[in-house]
């Protein structure tokens, strides 16, 4: 479950809870509303890791990037050296493998950079993201905590609340 699905039933909660006569409070269901903590809890360590997984494919792709790097090189080494066998011909096969190996390094650091970019973007996102649902979430829980308080302290006997010196003496 989303973290958006679960911050909309912790509204949800807060518009069905029941309403305190006179004090126009409202009283919700501390068990279920702990419950939908715990569940949020659980939820935003998956988008964290969501983000584990973003870094962890671009490590694949940059490494994968570097295989078909060394391949291409691989490939145009063997073939400068399959062009060896004129003078006219070995001169343009080492400037067909110089360039080769230039287009190469280049589409290779265009490749990871793209990847690199890509990475910090979801990265960010997802930072982001996590920080955004987090500051929601203590707004929502810090409101619900507020309303919980006010009612604790309407709920509060008038013993407790009664002035200093006016209390009962206990018997000696």
């Amino acid at each position: 479950m989303e973290i958006l699905d679960l911050i909309d039933k912790l509204e949800a909660m807060t518009a069905q809870a029941r309403r305190v006569p006179i004090t126009g409070r409202s009283m919700i269901d501390a068990e279920r509303l702990t419950e939908l903590i715990d569940q949020m809890r659980m939820t935003v360590p998956r988008n964290i890791q969501d983000a584990q997984e973003v870094l962890e494919r671009r490590e694949q792709i940059v490494n994968q990037t570097m295989l078909d790097a060394r391949r291409i090189r691989a490939t145009a080494e063997t073939d400068a050296r399959t062009l060896v066998d004129a003078s006219e011909l070995v001169k343009q096969a080492r400037e067909r493998g110089e360039e080769i190996l230039t287009e190469t390094a280049q589409k290779a650091e265009r490749i990871i950079g793209l990847a690199e970019a890509e990475a910090r973007r979801r990265m960010a996102g997802a930072g982001q993201y996590a920080q955004d649902s987090l500051a929601k979430l203590e707004e929502e829980v810090l409101s619900v905590l507020n309303s919980i308080h006010a009612g604790q302290r309407l709920l509060t006997p008038a013993e407790d609340l009664m002035p200093l010196g006016l209390e009962e003496e206990a018997p000696a």
